[in-house]
């Protein structure tokens, strides 16, 4: 039987996955200027990023929503 995750833990993986988000965005985004600069063109990696950021502030009105 698993034990659920006291607040201690849910605060910790909250913080781990926000960091995880700025590390791929970020990641995404110098991919993407990078590629821009010297290709003159955009990449999969920008719509990978569009689409990252799309679904992130959808989820938050549908969140924020759900909580009036």
């Amino acid at each position: 039987m698993k034990k659920q995750a006291d607040e201690m833990q849910l605060s910790i993986a909250t913080r781990a996955m926000k960091w995880l988000g700025i590390f791929y965005t970020v990641s995404l985004l110098f991919w993407t200027v990078t590629d821009l600069f010297f290709n003159k063109q955009l990449g999969i990696q920008f719509i990978i990023l569009l689409a990252g950021l799309i679904i992130f502030f959808v989820s938050m009105m549908v969140m924020k929503q759900k909580m009036q």
